[in-house]
């Protein structure tokens, strides 16, 4: 059998495991397993390989910390104390209740480093509070599930070290190149929705005029979230700083949430409990993919394919410029169908020779990758953001209701996109900067 059947079957086979419902991990080794056994016994030693060397990787004890943090912090009150800043300072404008649940599920990102928190907790408080102010319901629904998305672009972002891991990029560096696109997106979000709102009063209204804030609620309000906001300076600054490795960094946040649930009275033997479960699944369910995609990789390139597939990506029409626009839609195609940690784990390792034969420079790609990533969180059918937002909203929001909330905001993901995609510096320029 050809070297270039046996390729194509190698794909063909995976996902058909993938749609039949077989765990990522036992897919990505699973398929791996079987072909070496037919047609390359010896490779069947990578799994060996993969089982020893991939916990030992100094890198992966960032993200049980950084998950570690962020369940703590979503008991912590943040969520309830910033949403109730914004109502106070910006309730009374046109749509500023989205425009502030954007903004919260900002801060909320830059302490998780994942995306469920942030869209659970928002779709449980904001969303009741927009409805009680008769808020349009696909505005409602659109800027929570936007917002929650931000997770896995804003650091400290698990995606971004995942890409790191396999991709041997700096994770302070890569840390530093989703800031901007990150902010930006926000920033798009809450312009779509002031304009809206501005141009259309009933998708948004403002607070009614008999409902008012002294200066003195105003500033206590902001008052309450500064340890979250010292938080995340601290942690992503010792990072940046040079002071700290990822690793150190996110040993210190995670015991800064802990210290901040004591101070205020939410640490409980449940809430410790949760996060250690949650924790312990999350990076569970990542170790077993990571394993997985390793075995899965080494293999593929004991048979030869890896270079083969190389050779065809580079012999393709279009230069450098239709080779990635071709990786963002395989990208995007996949987002609609699997999980972020799967799609980073599988194609980060098959794309990286391709880019490093291009020269392309990787940390902008890790950015273009993750922009990409957040993008298909919001993407039918299966854009898992979609799914999580709909688990939390009251039944009589349908799924059909939550997929055409999603539709301008979607729209907004791809112009950031293409934005980042024309103009590198928007990624690059703060790594660079602070070097």
């Amino acid at each position: 059998m050809s070297l270039e059947l046996i390729t194509a079957l190698y794909f063909l086979v995976l996902f058909a495991a993938l749609f039949m419902g077989l765990p990522v991990a036992f897919g990505l080794g699973g398929t791996a397993v079987l072909f070496a056994l037919i047609f390359e016994p010896r490779a069947l030693l990578a799994v060996a390989s993969a089982f020893y060397y991939t916990p030992w990787n100094s890198v992966l004890v960032t993200v049980p910390l950084f998950i570690f943090m962020g369940s703590l912090i979503r008991y912590s009150g943040i969520a309830e104390a910033a949403y109730d800043a914004v109502y106070k300072l910006i309730g009374h404008v046109r749509g500023g209740l989205a425009i502030g649940t954007v903004q919260v599920c900002t801060i909320f990102a830059a302490v998780t480093g994942i995306t469920p928190p942030a869209t659970i907790t928002m779709g449980q408080i904001a969303y009741p509070s927009m409805m009680k102010y008769k808020y349009d319901r696909s505005i409602a629904i659109g800027c929570i599930a936007a917002g929650g998305a931000l997770g896995a672009l804003i650091p400290p972002s698990v995606p971004f070290i995942f890409y790191g891991l396999l991709a041997k990029v700096s994770i302070g560096d890569l840390f530093l190149a989703g800031v901007l696109p990150g902010l930006m997106l926000a920033f798009f979000y809450s312009v779509y929705i002031g304009v809206r709102c501005w141009l259309q009063p009933h998708l948004g209204p403002a607070l009614p005029p008999e409902i008012k804030f002294t200066t003195r609620e105003k500033a206590q309000a902001l008052v309450s979230i500064w340890p979250f906001i010292l938080l995340i300076v601290v942690v992503l600054g010792v990072i940046w700083g040079g002071i700290a490795t990822p690793s150190e960094a996110a040993a210190f946040g995670a015991a800064g949430a802990f210290f901040i649930n004591l101070i205020y009275g939410r640490l409980t033997w449940f809430v410790l409990r949760d996060s250690l479960v949650t924790t312990l699944k999350l990076t569970g369910m990542g170790l077993w993919i990571l394993i997985g995609a390793n075995v899965y990789l080494n293999i593929f390139n004991t048979l030869g394919s890896q270079d083969l597939l190389t050779q065809l990506v580079l012999s393709m029409p279009g230069g450098t410029t239709g080779i990635l626009v071709m990786m963002m839609l395989i990208i995007l195609v996949l987002g609609m169908f699997m999980d972020d940690w799967a799609i980073i784990m599988l194609c980060t390792p098959l794309f990286i020779p391709i880019i490093d034969a291009l020269g392309v420079d990787k940390l902008w790609f890790g950015a273009l990758f993750i922009v990409n990533i957040q993008i298909a969180y919001l993407s039918p059918p299966f854009g898992f953001v979609l799914f999580w937002i709909k688990s939390v909203l009251p039944p009589d929001v349908t799924m059909g209701d939550v997929y055409r909330s999603i539709g301008p905001f979607v729209a907004l993901q791809l112009l950031g996109l293409t934005l980042v995609f024309l103009f590198p510096e928007i990624a690059v320029w703060l790594p660079n900067a602070l070097k």
